[in-house]
Order: C-alpha cells, then sequence, then structure tokens
C-alpha cells in the first residue's frame, strides 16, 4: 500500500488535482475536502492528473463519481487526465468511462477521448 499525497493547484479557470499513491479506502475521505476547495475558489472545473495513481479501489472510484457529480451539478466537470493501466481498465470494464471526460495527454491533443 502506497500513501496517497494530493496536490491541488488553482488557475484561473479551473483547478489541477495531481494524485499520487493509492486513492483507496483509507484515503478516498482526502477528496471531497479538496472538491469544497475547488469550488470555494470559485471553480467549476477540475483536472485530475492520475499519472501517479498507483492503485484504485471501489472508495476511491466512488470519490472521483461523486466529485465529478458535485461539479456537475454546479455546471462544470472534471476532466480525468493521464490515464493508465488498472485505472484506464476499471473505468473501462465497469462502464464508468462514460461518466468522466477522459483526456490521455493533456500536453498533447487536448481531444477528448470520452464523456
Amino acid at each position: 500500500m502506497t500513501v496517497l499525497t494530493v496536490n491541488l493547484v488553482h488557475h484561473p479557470a479551473h483547478g489541477v488535482l495531481t494524485l499520487r499513491g493509492d486513492l483507496d479506502f483509507s484515503s478516498s475521505e482526502l477528496v471531497p475536502p479538496l472538491i469544497d476547495a475547488v469550488i470555494k475558489a470559485g471553480l467549476r472545473h477540475l483536472v485530475v492528473d492520475t499519472a501517479d495513481l498507483t492503485f484504485c479501489d471501489s472508495r476511491g472510484l466512488r470519490a472521483l463519481i461523486h466529485a465529478e457529480r458535485t461539479l456537475a451539478a454546479l455546471g462544470g466537470g472534471m476532466e480525468l487526465v493521464n490515464l493508465h493501466g488498472r485505472l484506464l481498465r476499471i473505468l473501462a470494464i465497469t462502464g464508468l468511462a462514460g461518466v468522466f471526460t477522459i483526456t490521455p495527454d493533456p500536453g498533447g491533443t487536448g481531444q477528448t477521448v470520452r464523456k
């Protein structure tokens, strides 16, 4: 098990949340306060960088879904970037990939591949 570390940076039009480590039962409670911080900053869009996310269980997925729904209810949304490995496979297998905007390379084409 790898401890989850998070980094939230506010930009003029959106927030960027970088996740490193395991997003699981013990760490998923870190996500809601971060979403609250984005909203309190007046932002409605969040980019979640998962390049260094090593594991995500059902509680982690639930936290991400809740974050997406919270922002969508306010007229915004959430984008997952740099998905790979297990998380990408889990989203595909469960059909949850359709819940999120997924961009494979935010520095590249920036094309949304699924929503």
